[in-house]
């Protein structure tokens, strides 16, 4: 008994939606981050802002003056929205998954789709424009715009290295467990 092309089609549209959706969360979350990038300066202390740059800047600026008690305190509640958020889509993505009863490898793509299209934001945007060519935070830490970190654009290379390649295995971890669950109730 062979499937209609109709029904081929209606399942492939039905993936493609939820493919859009997992990409659509995962955007969002970029976009929780950049207002988390951009705002930290206004909201966070410098030895927090910084300590995601590289060493000769954050020895420069970590004794910048740090923004008034209720500002962080909205720094931080900002942080914990940011990071909720990231929770609750990762988490949705991953109950859809169980519930829709996908296969593997199709479990998979949504899990690592995620991660990585918020980690190829993270090093295009966050990293090599925001932090290296925009200048945006030598406005807001003047006394670090001789260091040379600002000049060299690997200054984050390993710890993105180890993040990518984590990546995929730790989604595959993940898509066994969600989907051996599923097969075990």
């Amino acid at each position: 008994m062979r499937n209609s092309p109709r029904v081929l089609s209606a399942k492939r549209f039905d993936r493609v939606e939820k493919m859009k959706r997992t990409v659509k969360l995962s955007l969002g979350f970029c976009i929780a981050m950049l207002t988390i990038a951009l705002a930290a300066p206004h909201l966070s202390s410098p030895k927090l802002v910084l300590r995601f740059l590289p060493k000769d800047v954050y020895e420069a600026g970590k004794d910048h003056p740090a923004p008034s008690l209720p500002k962080r305190l909205l720094g931080h509640l900002l942080l914990v929205i940011t990071a909720a958020y990231a929770v609750w889509a990762y988490r949705d993505i991953s109950d859809g998954i169980r519930r829709e009863k996908v296969s593997f490898k199709e479990a998979y793509k949504r899990l690592l789709a995620f991660l990585m299209i918020e980690k190829v934001f993270d090093i295009t945007c966050l990293d090599q424009i925001l932090c290296m060519s925009s200048g945006y935070y030598q406005r807001f830490y003047p006394e670090t715009k001789e260091c040379a970190g600002w000049k060299d654009r690997a200054w984050n290379n390993k710890n993105q290295a180890a993040r990518i390649i984590l990546y995929p295995l730790l989604c595959a971890v993940q898509t066994f467990l969600i989907t051996e669950r599923r097969e075990g109730s």
